[in-house]
């Protein structure tokens, strides 16, 4: 029986799956099945780009993984994992597509020469107010809803939302985003039996788990994160104590602070003991 203990939105491990040359059938099918859904495959050939390198920690900041691809039509997809909500989120994808976009000019270049770039983002929370868990972001006008330019296109899928009662009846994305929702050991044999190229991502992820060298890395990238996860909590709480401090000094009511900063009464109780 198949089991798993691999955390398939680690980036070290999704850029080893679907960023890797070796493996770039499995992008292609990925990205068809983002782009086009179950339609005929439109991209047939990807080349990657390797922006990022092995995953560390510089100067105390995440170093981000993502996979940069070009298809054999020259089109652009930034394909990113995002698990922690951040402020700003819409204003950071926005920035990385621009920089994607604009990075294809050189010294002289028309702008005939730009070619359509798309991003996609895998979020393991909701952030989006649409109930469905895929949605699809273009330039278009607000009223007639005509899309300006095919240039731009972002693709959010949101897989807390992602819900599936059988799993030989998912259509090729569905496929994708429950493995990446980390389904149980026993529909992972379900999707290796349903799907020859679902059977291939489970091959790949069995053969990633025995190579000692990428489990040591999985390992560390996994530790890095719990750290930084750990940090962030740590200097929410901090500045939830500041807050707090300075709203007894105010002369605020227990009550009131713990509503306004999250902490509870007691927290606030022994921090206002420790006042000077």
């Amino acid at each position: 029986m198949y089991t798993t203990e691999i955390n398939r939105l680690n980036d070290f491990y999704f850029k080893y799956l679907l960023g890797n040359e070796k493996r770039k059938n499995l992008t292609i099918h990925f990205l068809n099945a983002v782009l086009y859904g179950d339609e005929t495959p439109h991209i047939t050939d990807v080349s990657f780009i390797d922006k990022d390198k092995e995953p560390k920690q510089a100067d105390g900041k995440m170093v981000k993984l993502d996979i940069l691809a070009r298809t054999d039509a020259g089109m652009l997809i930034d394909i990113e994992v995002q698990i922690q909500r951040h402020p700003h989120l819409a204003e950071r994808f926005l920035y990385y597509w621009a920089e994607m976009y604009g990075g294809q000019l050189k010294r002289g270049d028309e702008y005939s020469a730009l070619k359509p770039a798309v991003s996609i983002v895998l979020m393991d929370f909701e952030y989006l107010p649409e109930e469905s868990w895929h949605n699809i972001y273009h330039i278009c006008n607000d009223v007639s809803k005509q899309v300006l330019t095919h240039h731009f296109a972002m693709h959010f899928i949101e897989l807390k939302k992602f819900t599936y009662s059988d799993i030989k009846s998912l259509h090729r994305l569905g496929k994708w985003t429950a493995y990446f929702s980390n389904c149980s050991a026993e529909e992972t044999e379900e999707l290796a039996m349903s799907d020859p190229i679902m059977k291939e991502v489970v091959n790949a992820e069995m053969a990633f788990t025995e190579d000692e060298i990428m489990r040591r890395q999985y390992t560390q990238r996994e530790k890095a994160l719990r750290d930084y996860r750990s940090d962030m909590a740590e200097a929410r709480r901090e500045e939830k104590s500041f807050i707090a401090v300075n709203m007894l000094r105010m002369g605020m009511d227990i009550s009131l602070i713990a509503k306004a900063t999250g902490l509870s009464e007691e927290a606030v109780e022994l921090l206002k003991k420790k006042l000077p």
